[in-house]
């Protein structure tokens, strides 16, 4: 019990509450005497009367022995990463939401017509730790466009493996998220890009 040190809570807590001991003793119903070999760790109050002194003091049994609580709850987050280009934005707001991890400029064809026109344009690799990224994405989007991400969710820094989605694709319209193992799940998302116009046949 030296270790708990409950002798002196008994007596913070008294001197706190404004107790002699004689009037300690008369609300726990025992003698002064005990109260006085508590706080000097001559003795120990009974187990019965525990209860009774932690209610008397207004704090709990953890508190009245001593103990804090050292267990502190899990911090879990989602980390998503983007590949997108700038051009894919509606507003570049979007970039205010997580990171730039990297920046690059790329040439990229697009068909007019029967011409495929050639223009570059910047890539960046978006990293963010907001909730529902996904959907913040779709508020900054421009119609028509389809962006790819993937997320790790990490406790304490370590990479979780549980079954919450690690895919994301978001259009203007939709966000589909998945597990990457569900292959049911990717044909029926991709027949449905197809149908909404954001992938062609040959993707």
């Amino acid at each position: 019990m030296d270790t708990l040190k409950i002798n002196e809570i008994i007596k913070v807590k008294r001197r706190e509450r404004e107790y002699t001991q004689e009037e300690l003793a008369n609300v726990l119903g025992v003698t002064k005497a005990a109260v006085s070999k508590w706080e000097t760790g001559e003795s120990c109050p009974d187990i019965a009367m525990l209860p009774r002194i932690a209610q008397v003091f207004h704090i709990t049994m953890d508190e009245l022995f001593g103990y804090t609580l050292e267990y502190k709850p899990l911090k879990i987050v989602n980390e998503y990463n983007a590949g997108f280009r700038l051009s894919q934005l509606e507003n570049y707001a979007l970039l205010d939401h997580g990171t730039v991890k990297q920046c690059t400029l790329q040439k990229y064809g697009r068909l007019e017509g029967d011409n495929m026109v050639q223009t570059w344009e910047v890539s960046v690799h978006f990293v963010s730790n907001e909730e529902d990224f996904p959907y913040t994405v779709q508020k900054y989007i421009r119609p028509g466009c389809v962006i790819d991400m993937h997320s790790l969710r990490l406790a304490d820094g370590k990479i979780m493996d549980d079954e919450k989605p690690n895919k994301h694709y978001v259009c203007k319209e939709k966000v589909w998220e998945y597990r990457n193992t569900d292959a049911k799940y990717v044909r029926d998302m991709i027949r449905k890009q197809r149908d909404m116009g954001l992938i062609g046949d040959d993707e």
